[in-house]
């Protein structure tokens, strides 16, 4: 498990540093990847359009960093599911930290220097909004 979170530590590393070469480096080397976030914009599949998206969001006036409190891993075969809560930080440029609660959940594979993204999908949870079983 900690090899797996070892991945969304180097992604949270990467948009902490807006960096998108990095980030594209969180993924598998091939074009079927993909990432989805919190806003209705923030979706996208394929390495190019996922460098598009990275450069939008990475132009922002802040920047996302995040830490994960809890988290499952269930691995099947050549490939592991994540689920985890988060505490994140938005970063701005005029020096200000804002904290909030996030998602991220995704399929990785196991690449030579270590786990790598297929298909990730990062999120801010609703506030109040609890469903009991």
């Amino acid at each position: 498990m900690s090899a797996v979170l070892a991945a969304v530590a180097e992604l949270s590393a990467a948009f902490a540093a807006r960096d998108v070469t990095a980030a594209l480096a969180c993924f598998v080397a091939d074009d079927d990847i993909s990432y989805v976030g919190s806003e209705h914009s923030e979706s996208a599949t394929g390495r190019d359009v996922l460098t598009v998206l990275f450069k939008d969001v990475f132009s922002r006036d802040e920047a996302y960093s995040w830490q994960v409190t809890t988290a499952s891993v269930r691995e099947y075969g050549d490939c592991a599911y994540l689920i985890a809560e988060a505490d994140a930080v938005a970063h701005t440029d005029a020096g200000e930290t804002i904290p909030f609660a996030y998602r991220i959940s995704g399929l990785l594979e196991p690449a030579p220097d270590g786990w790598r993204w297929r298909h990730c999908h990062g999120c801010e949870p609703a506030i109040g909004n609890t469903v009991d079983n």
